[in-house]
């Protein structure tokens, strides 16, 4: 996929697409970084939050998916 051209507009929505492809490629931190920036630009999208929780689950980081599972319920609402 042509990553330059989902991330020239700088939003949240390619940068979580490219999160979620980067975790079915198995480069699960680089996945991380896509979520957080996705988060940096827009912290009111509660899906950034959720990708990167389900993705922190599986790196055994149980707190921080519990905070941002918590933040993409409290947006989502």
């Amino acid at each position: 996929m042509d990553y330059n051209s989902l991330l020239e507009n700088r939003s949240p929505i390619p940068l979580n697409i490219i999160g979620v492809e980067k975790v079915d490629m198995g480069e699960l931190e680089m996945a991380i970084r896509y979520f957080t920036e996705a988060i940096e630009i827009d912290p009111d999208d509660p899906r950034a939050y959720f990708n990167r929780a389900t993705l922190k689950i599986k790196l055994g980081d149980i707190q921080g998916a519990r905070n941002d599972f918590i933040n993409a319920n409290k947006l989502s609402k």
